[in-house]
């Protein structure tokens, strides 16, 4: 059964219906954020779409990187990050409330 999330992305609030912990997706959409205030940090500014684009380029990096080190386990952790992409490219598409 999924459950409503409550997290906010750029200023923006998102209700997302996942079966997953809750806890999981609030500290994935944290992570995002950290990213893309990374990013803006170093000057970028570009729109949503883009910004999205580069924090989720920048985090499959990361995890191809762990995945080439030989780090196990992270099958399942590129599966769950491409679930989450997908649901970032939904948000940056969703209008506003």
């Amino acid at each position: 059964m999924s459950n409503p999330v409550e997290i906010t992305l750029m200023g923006r609030n998102f209700s997302i219906l996942t079966d997953e912990d809750p806890n999981q997706v609030i500290a994935a959409s944290n992570l995002v954020q950290k990213h893309i205030d990374e990013l803006r940090d170093m000057g970028a500014s570009v729109g949503s779409d883009r910004l999205l684009t580069l924090v989720a380029l920048n985090l499959a990096g990361e995890l191809l990187k762990a995945k080439d080190s030989g780090i196990d386990g992270l099958e399942g952790l590129i599966s769950e990050f491409d679930s989450i992409v997908s649901q970032a490219e939904g948000l940056a598409k969703a209008p506003l409330r």
